[in-house]
């Protein structure tokens, strides 16, 4: 019998053994599906982060590139602006040439003009500028048409002011104004683009 007991124990401890090891397989494998489970939702959250912030900066990126090419073309416009307003400015002041101008137009609209008075030189960081001063007289319809073809010009020049007075019983309004003359036109200091 202790031999039959023997084996029986042997058995016993064989199938314990057994259970033990399917047991620890058991856990085994459930601690390893727990912490890869554990680790793949981890990693899916983090790619879920990182897929919700790459979008995010994606769409930055294109109203970024969409801003970048509406501010690319208005620069591109002000630059042709700025190169046809320059060419509009002569580098000297040549105002006999200007006043030239000034008179055909004020002749041929029926402006008296009675004096032009040369100013002050300003020179200014883009540019410089020049006084005349400007005196006549004319009825209103005359005084529009030379303000009308002046405006025409293509040299830049602006009424700086102005003075026009109505007489009592009179259709001839005495002008007295200002214009003021740009030439020497420019590029500002520091204002090339990297």
């Amino acid at each position: 019998m202790s031999t039959d007991s023997n084996d029986r124990k042997l058995m016993v401890l064989g199938w314990l053994f057994h259970l033990g090891g399917l047991v620890t397989l058991v856990l085994a494998a459930c601690a390893y599906q727990f912490v890869i489970s554990g680790l793949i939702t981890r990693q899916e959250s983090d790619n879920a982060e990182e897929i919700e912030s790459l979008e995010i900066l994606l769409e930055t990126e294109r109203d970024t590139s969409v801003e970048f090419a509406n501010l690319k073309a208005e620069l591109a416009r002000l630059e042709t602006s700025a190169e046809a307003a320059r060419q509009r400015i002569p580098e000297t002041p040549q105002e006999s040439e200007f006043l030239a101008q000034i008179s055909e137009a004020a002749r041929d609209k029926g402006l008296a003009i009675n004096n032009f008075t040369r100013g002050a030189v300003t020179v200014l960081e883009t540019h410089s500028q020049l006084q005349i001063r400007l005196t006549g007289e004319g009825d209103y319809a005359s005084i529009c048409g030379f303000f009308e073809t002046m405006a025409s010009f293509s040299r830049v020049a602006t009424v700086s002011q102005m003075n026009l007075s109505v007489l009592a019983d009179s259709d001839i309004y005495p002008l007295d104004m200002t214009m003021t003359l740009y030439f020497g036109a420019r590029a500002p200091q520091g204002g090339n683009r990297g």
